[in-house]
């Protein structure tokens, strides 16, 4: 009897083990779902994106295969800076809980070793938003984790409709048609793979993009409040033409016994338009944006006419004396503020941070006297300072900037090089000036900063610009004598600018609160700082081009400044055009995207070009826009850019975007094409008061717009 339990208890015990074994295995070969009343994701066993579906429509799952990961690392082994953790070469453990999955790696494997570092990461979902978390512990004694790229979506070829676009947020913003065959037409090598890759902050203006087909649209966006260094990339394969994978990698830059937590990351897959998840990145924003108003005449400014008094080989283009003269011709070319380079003895691009009135251009009483000039006739002038960059032939930096230059991994500082000759060939191909650029943690170089502000402000100016502070690439900086926060590379660039803005900001103010603060590039983080910024790649397209959003399927990259005017409306923003004229299509441009006009006087030939007035008709149209704006300032201006968020544009081949202050509605109708288009606007809850024409003839709605012809449709609410 006891033998046959015993053999009744063995064979039991085979059962179980085996059946463990069984589940076990279904386990470890099952997928893992989470899912909502809008929202379908599923992972399978290795931790891969296999299932993306948005349920309130018809497409199903938009995942055509999965990518090799839903993470890939990179770390630092001793001196192997490339040790990379592949996502396929890991073992995951994963769980449910709740709407939320968690994916465990206890190691991680590298080809050259495993190493003691675990990875815990979390997605979960609510209200048909995924987010993404992730926490790291390092415990590997000589190894750092460099590149935290997570999550990996994709591999995604459409969304439903067809071929999908990309908004991208390049400064003010693109739209890139087609983008799957945009990438596999791209250069693709072991060193450069095809992939549209953008730092933040830096040239990326926001952490957001979007892919968009038909009324699909996938909106992946980083919650990083920190701003750790990051890129953010879209890649193709020339294996897999068509191909989309969407990732963000964090120079996360994680020690020996550290644990990090990752920013979150966040994913919504809907029916819509862009805009939803453009409203879900600017909320998230305005929890650590301020939301700074402009000092008035900025927000109020109308064109900045660039001019660079003596170039960098020392060609002086503009004594002083003529301050009064370069007033007259911005205000025939509808601006009203000049922004002066090259106004220091050095010439432009020239000896930075040492810079110091000039002599041969007129000595300081002349500088003072005719910038009181201007402003007595009306205008505004700032003075340029270069905030970034220093001159390593210059005394400042031979003494200290030494010490505060950021430098790269191999101790080498990040120098970037300058060439702005004309019409020398030996100064263009022999000779450009050599910078270093400034570590933005060194308190030093923020007390140079301010006291420029109250130096430059002697000369009695209205407003200070200092050069690409508002962006560039977030070098990491590896000098560990500077007091980088949190001792991390990735952020002692944006951290140290942040300080830096914050401070310019205030002395500004400070000295009188009129006295406004400029800066170059397009970004939400730098941006809140500043009162008005010098735009980049805020340029028209050739006439015609926006109609490849309408007609033409062929991948193209098309500028659309409506992404960051959407997200940030109050920031201003001036277009970049470094011309000696305003061509009627650029001033079209600006009106109808609330951007500044901008006009450009850099070279000796630019001189001779704006004296001679060669293009009359152009300077004109460039007034009459300006006028045109000042009519209906108090909403153009004054109102928030809306884009088309409360109106229906029936034919997409007119740019149309709106405007909105109280209960008043201004939309700017443009035609960019080469042929008359009939206007099919259809504005709810507003009834239509008025059109306004640049040459004051009368217009109707509906009717038709001439190419390169503007109208201010102008509305009240019901």
């Amino acid at each position: 009897m006891k033998n046959y339990i015993a053999i009744l208890i063995a064979s039991a015990s085979v059962f179980l083990w085996t059946s463990f074994r069984e589940t076990k295995a279904q386990d470890n070969a099952k997928n893992w779902t989470i899912e909502d009343s809008q929202l379908k994701l599923t992972l399978d066993a290795s931790a891969r994106i296999v299932h993306l579906e948005n349920k309130t429509n018809k497409y199903g799952n938009v995942i055509d295969h999965a990518s090799s990961g839903i993470f890939k690392m990179v770390a630092q082994r001793g001196g192997n800076w490339e040790d990379v953790v592949f996502p396929e070469k890991q073992t995951y453990r994963i769980k449910k809980t709740g709407n939320a999955l968690v994916v465990i790696l206890d190691k991680i494997v590298t080809r050259d070793a495993t190493s003691d570092v675990s990875l815990e990461l979390t997605i979960a979902l609510k209200d048909g938003k995924l987010t993404f978390d992730a926490e790291i512990d390092n415990r590997q004694k000589d190894l750092m984790i460099t590149d935290f790229i997570y999550p990996q979506l994709g591999v995604i070829k459409t969304l439903g409709v067809g071929k999908p676009d990309l908004l991208w947020p390049n400064q003010s913003g693109e739209w890139c048609t087609n983008i799957g065959d945009l990438l596999t037409g791209m250069r693709d090598t072991r060193e450069e793979p095809n992939a549209k890759s953008i730092n933040y902050p830096g040239n990326a203006s926001m952490q957001w993009m979007s892919l968009v087909d038909g009324h699909e649209c996938l909106y992946f966006s980083g919650r990083d409040a920190e701003f750790y260094s990051s890129v953010l990339s879209v890649r193709g394969s020339k294996k897999e033409p068509g191909s989309i994978t969407m990732t963000i990698n964090r120079l996360s830059f994680v020690k020996t016994n550290q644990k990090w937590q990752s920013p979150q990351s966040v994913m919504m897959l809907y029916t819509g338009s862009w805009r939803k998840g453009a409203d879900d990145y600017a909320r998230w924003a305005s929890s650590w944006r301020k939301d700074y108003a402009p000092t008035p005449w900025v927000r109020d400014m109308m064109g900045y006419f660039l001019v660079i008094n003596k170039q960098q080989f020392g060609d002086e283009m503009w004594r002083y004396e003529k301050l009064p003269k370069l007033h007259e011709l911005a205000k025939a070319h509808g601006c009203d503020a000049l922004g002066l380079f090259g106004w220091y003895d050095s010439g432009h691009d020239n000896m930075y941070p040492d810079v110091d009135v000039s002599g041969s251009l007129g000595g300081a009483s002349a500088l003072k006297e005719n910038i009181q000039k201007v402003q007595q006739a009306g205008g505004h002038v700032t003075l340029y300072y270069q905030g970034h960059l220093m001159d390593v032939t210059s005394p400042y930096y031979k003494s200290t900037g030494h010490k505060l230059e950021s430098k790269s991994i191999w101790g080498v500082p990040y120098y970037e090089k300058y060439n702005k000759a004309s019409n020398s060939e030996f100064l263009r191909s022999f000779t450009s000036k050599t910078f270093s650029t400034v570590c933005p943690t060194s308190t030093a170089w923020h007390d140079l900063m301010t006291e420029k502000a109250q130096d430059i402000y002697a000369y009695g100016p209205n407003g200070i610009l200092y050069d690409q502070i508002g962006g560039m690439p977030p070098n990491p900086c590896f000098d560990e004598s500077h007091a980088h926060f949190k001792g991390k590379p990735s952020l002692s660039y944006t951290q140290g600018r942040l300080q830096l803005l914050s401070k310019i900001q205030v002395q500004t103010k400070k000295i009188n609160p009129e006295y406004a603060f400029f800066t170059e590039h397009i970004t939400d983080v730098y941006s809140q700082f500043a009162d008005g910024l010098h735009g980049i790649n805020t340029n028209a397209d050739s006439q015609g081009t926006r109609l490849k959003l309408v007609d033409d399927k062929s991948a193209a990259i098309i500028n659309y400044p409506e992404l960051f005017r959407y997200c940030f409306p109050n920031t201003v923003i001036t277009i970049r055009n470094p011309f000696p004229y305003i061509t009627p299509q650029v001033a079209n441009y600006a009106l109808t995207f609330g951007l500044r006009l901008e006009m450009e006087l850099r070279y000796l030939d630019d001189v001779d070009y704006v004296l001679e007035d060669r293009t009359p008709q152009w300077r004109n149209y460039a007034a009459k826009i300006t006028a045109l704006r000042k009519k209906h300032w108090d909403i153009l201006g004054q109102g928030k850019f809306s884009d088309e968020e409360l109106l229906m544009n029936e034919n997409e081949r007119i740019v149309s975007k709106s405007y909105v202050k109280d209960d008043l509605m201004a939309v700017v109708l443009w035609n960019d094409n080469a042929a008359p288009e009939n206007i099919k606007l259809n504005v709810k809850g507003f009834a239509l008061t008025g059109v306004s024409t640049v040459d004051g003839s009368n217009k109707q709605l509906p009717g038709t717009i001439k190419p390169q012809e503007v109208l201010v449709a102008l509305y009240k609410k019901k």
